[in-house]
């Protein structure tokens, strides 16, 4: 072949038309290959691009779910701000009796009365 092209000769006339099929059939082989991979890859990213949605879709149901207990925690809270204004209010009261009443040991004995009432209430009612 070497001689062939210094003698001024085409060196590719040697070659066999086999050979070109050859390199046809492996760049052939090479494109479908490819070609294969990219399928895949589109495949991927369509599986992906649903994976994403259903995520974004997720997200928006979290966030309107965080939104519900925030109002909820932020009623709950005035709840209690009301409850505790109430609680004040009801112990200044019973401190303001107290001492209206004669001190502790009188309002004790007045609770302890009361007790006693609702204990032998209970009991005549049942038996």
């Amino acid at each position: 072949e070497v001689e062939g092209f210094m003698r001024g000769g085409n060196p590719y006339q040697s070659v066999p038309s086999s050979h070109y099929d050859e390199e046809n059939d492996f760049i052939r082989r090479e494109i479908q290959m490819q070609q294969s991979i990219i399928k895949e890859q589109d495949q991927d990213l369509e599986r992906l691009s649903h994976s994403v949605s259903r995520l974004g879709d997720m997200s928006l149901g979290i966030k309107e779910e965080i939104e519900v207990q925030n109002r909820l925690i932020s009623d709950l809270d005035d709840e209690m701000d009301n409850s505790m204004g109430a609680l004040d209010s009801v112990t200044k009261k019973t401190k303001d009796l107290i001492k209206k009443s004669g001190g502790l040991r009188y309002f004790l004995v007045v609770v302890l009365l009361a007790v006693i009432l609702f204990v032998l209430t209970v009991l005549v009612i049942y038996t």
